[in-house]
């Protein structure tokens, strides 16, 4: 399930929009067994990415599964202010991950730090162009740093010519920047669990 601001038909075959008031949920009907992983997340991406392509997106945790569109009409009325704040929060933005990586084969532990140091100094001035940003997890070398940005859609190509910038600044490091992304690490539905 996707919550969305949504007021026009399905994106996707086979996807239905639960509406409540000025909100939408594109559901599916849950399978009688549970699906191959790989081809379920294949086919959320899908339906992710058309509606991202339409506007501001609460994505639902994978596999989120409501006994009926009538208990799915309760959670969005019973939620509806704060997920109407998510989306007009969401609305014109997205999300840009940057993955630093130290330069070089069998980096000592020394440099592995200062490395870490400097990625740190290059985040701290990519996040100046940022609504807001998280530091991702699980960082293993020789990636050093691994950050989520919420960007206003309108700055990713300064975004990007920042994510350079610090790049030609800091010779040892190696920047990745991927996206536009639907802005999963800026999203935490409560399902009342």
């Amino acid at each position: 399930m996707v919550v969305a601001h949504d007021d026009v038909a399905p994106p996707v075959a086979g996807v239905a929009v639960i509406r409540v008031r000025d909100l939408g949920a594109a559901v599916r009907p849950a399978p009688p067994a549970p699906p191959d992983p790989g081809i379920a997340t294949i086919e959320s991406e899908r339906l992710l990415d058309a509606l991202f392509a339409r506007g501001a997106v609460l994505p639902a945790p994978a596999g989120l599964v409501f006994r009926s569109a009538e208990t799915l009409k309760q959670w969005l009325e019973q939620n509806y202010v704060g997920l109407q704040e998510g989306v007009a929060f969401l609305s014109g933005r997205c999300e840009a991950r940057v993955h630093v990586r130290a330069a070089g084969h069998g980096l000592s532990a020394e440099a592995l730090e200062e490395a870490a140091r400097e990625a740190a100094d290059a985040m701290r001035a990519l996040r100046r162009g940022a609504v807001a940003s998280v530091t991702l997890p699980d960082i293993q070398p020789p990636l050093v740093s691994s950050v989520a940005f919420l960007l206003k859609a309108t700055d990713w190509p300064a975004f990007s010519d920042a994510v350079v910038d610090q790049e030609r600044r800091y010779t040892d490091l190696r920047f990745e920047q991927t996206g536009p992304w639907i802005p999963h690490d800026f999203v935490r539905l409560d399902l009342g669990a």
